[in-house]
Order: structure tokens, then sequence, then C-alpha cells
């Protein structure tokens, strides 16, 4: 999506808020139908895509407009005398993203007969409520509510007992994953009346009463028992790039120490390069699987313990020797490949999360 001038300064004053303080996790009438194919790590991941008109607001009478939601649809496995329904509550992001590396679902539905629904969330993939212009004003973005999405996927629901044959007895099961989880959660205690149950997964749905700074202290935890002065070196890391930062000479040598593919040029430049380094941190921290994963980025198994070996520094060093580390620490997380030419500060993980709605999002949790 093209951004315009006022959508750009929505986005950094989103991302001052984060780098102070980040709230995370935290129709009836079906219009189309095609089959599209992809591939996960671990098995073959095929899917009918089709949508559905969904009120813009379920709520009120000032806008009566519809939008098309997008969801995904296998019924390889579905027994449709009576086998469940597994309904995915799609997360802030590509909802065939979400498919693809979704492996529970897959995993036991052969075992359950169960027919997989995977539902994209609005505002995100192609579930634009106004299009390319869903971003380019309060007016449009007022939409962008849980409440509106839990009653999206209450209706697809409905839609599809009485679309699918063999669906109307069927029980649905919500299934989601982080703010997924949440919504999956939220699903069944806001219309039980369509969903018997919920898996919520790593669902941070006491997130809103936790300090500000708790999230902050579990991602530190990660660091400080992954390596010997893994915390403590990124702790000091920060005072260092201010340092090197304040001369154009030591500018220059951290744009090539980092193999930036944008050289640092301001201290704006720098305010953007620190909230890169914090989001990576952060994003290694939430993916630290005991196994080789591409959630966000393709990563070894214990990703944070890797990057820890390059941060078991002592007090004393040098700030080069110190930013040197972190220089090759971050590369764990952005060329585990080797197929990167240079390390783009403006992206932190896969382009098929849509963090501009996100951001939007965790200042109304907020």
């Amino acid at each position: 999506m093209r951004l315009t001038s006022s959508a750009l300064s929505f986005r950094l004053l989103i991302l001052i808020f984060i780098f102070s303080c980040k709230a995370l996790a935290l129709k009836p009438r079906f219009l189309g139908r095609n089959t599209d194919q992809s591939f996960s790590q671990h098995r073959s991941v095929s899917y009918n895509t089709l949508y559905i008109d969904q009120q813009i607001d379920h709520f009120g009478f000032l806008e009566n407009g519809t939008f098309k939601q997008r969801y995904l649809l296998n019924d390889q496995h579905w027994h449709k005398d009576g086998g469940p329904i597994l309904f995915y509550t799609g997360n802030e992001g590509d909802i065939t993203w979400f498919c693809n590396n979704t492996g529970f679902m897959w995993d036991v539905a052969e075992e359950l007969g169960a027919l997989l629904v995977f539902a994209e969330h609005r505002y995100y993939g192609e579930s634009l409520p106004f299009g390319e212009e869903s971003y380019s004003n309060a007016k449009y973005l007022n939409y962008l509510t849980s409440e509106q999405v839990l009653a999206d996927f209450a209706v697809l629901i409905k839609a599809l007992k009485k679309s699918q044959p063999g669906a109307e007895k069927s029980s649905v099961i919500a299934i989601g994953g982080s703010y997924g989880g949440m919504l999956a959660a939220w699903l069944r205690m806001k219309y039980p009346n369509a969903v018997v149950g919920a898996l919520a997964a790593s669902a941070p749905i006491w997130q809103f009463i936790v300090p500000c700074g708790e999230f902050y202290r579990v991602v530190t935890r990660d660091f400080t028992i992954s390596g010997s002065n893994c915390s403590s070196s990124i702790r000091s890391s920060w005072a260092a790039i201010d340092r090197l930062s304040a001369t154009g000479e030591g500018l220059q040598w951290l744009s090539q120490t980092f193999g930036l593919c944008g050289p640092l040029k301001s201290q704006e430049d720098v305010f953007g390069f620190k909230a890169w380094l914090q989001e990576t941190w952060v994003n290694l921290a939430m993916v630290d699987y005991p196994y080789e994963a591409d959630f966000l980025q393709p990563l070894p198994a214990w990703p944070v313990k890797v990057v820890c070996k390059n941060l078991q520094f002592n007090k004393g060093v040098s700030d080069k020797q110190l930013l040197n580390g972190v220089s090759q620490a971050v590369r764990v997380y952005y060329n585990y490949t080797g197929d990167a030419v240079c390390l783009n500060t403006s992206k932190t993980a896969t382009g098929n999360l849509g963090f501009l709605g996100w951001f939007y999002q965790v200042l109304r949790f907020s």
C-alpha cells in the first residue's frame, strides 16, 4: 500500500509510542472461488479461497456499506455427518501466511474429521473495508476494532452452517495464537452460541492490567538466561550507539558495520535504527522456538542462544567491539540464510503482517 504523507506521520507517531512502551501480545452469498496451494515446512497445505459480504459496521446506522472478507477452507478430511469445524480467528496480517504457519490444525484435521476454516481479519490482507483508502483517515479506521472483527467471525460461522452441506450441526472450535488467541477466547465469551470452545495459544488476555514494562522484562529475561552477559551487552549498546553516532565518521562506521541498505545520515535516522534494533530483540524473543522455523524470518533452533554467542562481552569492551558483535547478532535474525545483500531498517519481519493497522490497534487497546 502506498502511504500518504499524513499516513507516514501517523506511523512515526506510533513508532515513538512503541519505542517507549510496547503493547503486545502483546454474504451469505459466496462471490468467488478459486484453489490456491502452497507449502509449509512440514506438509502440503491446500485450500479454497472464498469471500463473504460483511457489514462494515455491525452495530450502527451511519455506515451501511459492505466489504468482501476473505477466508480459506479445506474440507479434505471433513466428516460431513458431524465432524467439527476448526475456525482460525485471523490475526493482524494476510490470512494465507497464518494458514501456512499454523501446523496444529493441519495435524489434527484427519484425526478429528474436521473442516478447516481460516478467517481473515478486517483491514488486513485482502479484507479491506474501504479498499486502498482503508487507512487514509480516522473515519475509515473507526471500524478497525476487535468488536467488529468478532461480529465478522460470528456472521461467517452462521453463513458457513447454512452454505456447507452437513455443517448445520457441526460444533465449531475457535483457534488462534497471540492476538488471534485473544480473539478466539473473546469469540467464545461474546458469541457462545457460535462456538462451543476456544483454543487460545499464547493469548495475552491479561495484558491490559499488566504494568507496561512487564513485557520488556520478559524479553530481557530470555536474553539473560540464553548467554553470559548477553542482555547486559544489549543494554550497553544503546549508549555506545549514541556516542558513535555523534560524529559523521561514526555514522558511516555504523552504516558499514551493520551493512545497512540506507546509510545513517542524521539523528532521526539513528532513532529509527535504534527502534529497528529494539524490535529485532523483541521479535527474536517471541520466536525463540526449540526448532528451525521461518515464522517471522528463517531462523535456527533456539535463535536467542545463537544470537547471544555474539554478545558475550565483559565490562570495558570498546564501543566498536561491542557494536560489531551486535551487528553479527542481528544477522542471525535478518540473514540466517546468507541471501541478504544488505539489512533494511524499515522492515523487521515478514511483509505479510499489517504493521500500520496493528500499531493503530495497539493504541486503541492502550
